[in-house]
């Protein structure tokens, strides 16, 4: 992940970081920062709508991928605001390290078991050692994961507000609950018997946790950032695992860049369809619109491949 905060808006923080990351004693609003739209969804769900708590989103574009994002001086302060950011994790964040400096940070990848292994970034694939130094962050994306996140948000509340810790608890475990249900809805449902063993290729690398937790193979991911065109080798690689394997449809990322999926359709006269790391969405929602997005992608692959 790179750093790319602005030297600007750092001096901007420094200069307000008075009381950043301080947790209230008063009466006043505990204000909860989330960085991404997927712990946004979590946050809401087990703090949302008590009285006194604020969650908000800092990260609120329509992204697909946080390698390039720069923060905004929005985004600087809705971090300086709050009395904790609630944070991904897994090296999803690394861009705002400089910016969580002294702040109360709640790190949702606590307990998860990470995905190793080379990230396609400007269409070019880390080999050898270098395919091992990086975690794959997209942890969400996997249900079991997300309600283990769900449980350690709960317990971080719970102990950074200890007047409403049993709310907290509870919503928690509710919240995990619902999740672990909704997975094993999944997993015994028509879409996912059908793919399980399916290869796919995805045009962005952030669907590993989803493919392992429905029994899919990610034949190729290719990453295509703005100003970085997938390789001419990239594409020969790719046609090659579509016709060899006879796939019926490659999936690009909603947000992100469709220009090698569209090349390789219409090379290998193959379908195009979109899937979604849920990276933005409505303001106000909870863990139904996460469901709902895991659910559209599994059906999008079986559509694709009937």
């Amino acid at each position: 992940m790179k750093k790319v905060l602005l030297p600007l808006l750092l001096s901007a923080l420094l200069l307000l970081s008075g009381c950043g990351g301080t947790v209230r004693t008063d009466e006043a609003a505990l204000s909860l920062a989330c960085t991404t739209y997927p712990v946004y969804l979590l946050a809401n769900t087990i703090a949302g709508g008590l009285d006194g708590v604020e969650v908000t989103l800092v990260i609120d574009q329509q992204v697909s991928c946080l390698h390039d994002y720069t923060l905004t001086m929005r985004d600087m302060q809705a971090v300086e605001r709050s009395d904790a950011v609630i944070c991904n994790g897994a090296g999803l964040e690394d861009f705002l390290s400089d910016a969580l400096t002294g702040a109360v940070v709640i790190d949702c990848s606590a307990g998860v078991e990470l995905l190793y292994g080379g990230h396609h970034h400007d269409g070019e694939e880390l080999v050898g050692d270098h395919a091992q130094e990086e975690a794959d962050p997209h942890i969400w994306m996997h249900p079991e994961n997300y309600a283990r996140m769900a449980r350690t948000l709960a317990g971080a509340l719970a102990e950074l507000d200890p007047e409403r810790s049993e709310t907290y608890l509870a919503r928690g475990e509710d919240c995990a609950a619902e999740l672990e249900g909704f997975y094993q809805s999944l997993r015994e449902g028509e879409a996912a018997r059908a793919l399980a063993g399916t290869s796919i290729i995805t045009f962005h690398d952030g669907f590993s946790y989803f493919a392992e937790a429905f029994d899919l193979t990610i034949a190729a991911a290719i990453e295509e950032e703005e100003g970085a065109e997938a390789s001419a080798r990239d594409l020969r690689e790719t046609i090659a695992i579509v016709e060899q394997f006879g796939l019926p449809a490659v999936f690009t990322e909603v947000n992100g860049s469709d220009n090698a999926a569209g090349i390789i359709c219409r090379e290998c006269g193959v379908e195009m369809a979109q899937l979604t790391t849920v990276m933005s969405g409505e303001p106000g929602a909870d863990i139904a619109a996460y469901e709902a997005a895991i659910e559209q992608n599994l059906n999008t692959i079986w559509e694709a491949y009937q």
